[in-house]
């Protein structure tokens, strides 16, 4: 008799056992994107929303532009952008989207613009008041020196 209860009581509890490692939930989604991984991880999100990043550039057609990227840390951006053209006259476009670090390591920015607007920024680089890496492509490095 005692060892049949020993036995319902072994079986009770592993049934409990597999039942609780089955309810554990994983979340993927977010991985990359977290600020938090680990005690001896450099959240870089702080530096990237602390100052707005301009740069200067001439176009394809010849136009004077400068470009302005605010990053804050709801996950929302805004990306700003005045062209010059050869006669005088001025146009400034403003476009709002919404970023997320790509990878593990935090050198990739995904900023999405809307649906089917995507733009990356690959090796990314924050330091001494300048962001810089590659937009689009390898063909496309950007520079930006950082404004408070």
């Amino acid at each position: 008799m005692k060892t049949n209860t020993f036995g319902y009581l072994g079986l009770a509890l592993m049934a409990v056992l597999m039942i609780s490692f089955t309810s554990c939930e994983v979340e993927i989604d977010s991985f990359y994107d977290d600020d938090n991984i680990s005690g001896g991880y450099y959240n870089r999100s702080v530096d990237l929303c602390s100052r707005t990043w301009a740069s200067s550039y001439w176009d394809i057609d010849g136009n004077y532009c400068r470009q302005e990227l605010d990053f804050f840390l709801d996950r929302t951006g805004i990306d700003y952008i005045r062209v010059k053209y050869p006669n005088g006259y001025v146009e400034e476009f403003e476009y709002k989207f919404r970023w997320s670090w790509d990878n593990y390591a935090q050198t990739s920015i995904r900023m999405s613009y809307g649906p089917n607007d995507v733009s990356y920024l690959d090796d990314v680089y924050i330091g001494g008041n300048r962001l810089s890496g590659y937009l689009d492509g390898r063909n496309n490095f950007v520079e930006y020196q950082g404004k408070r």
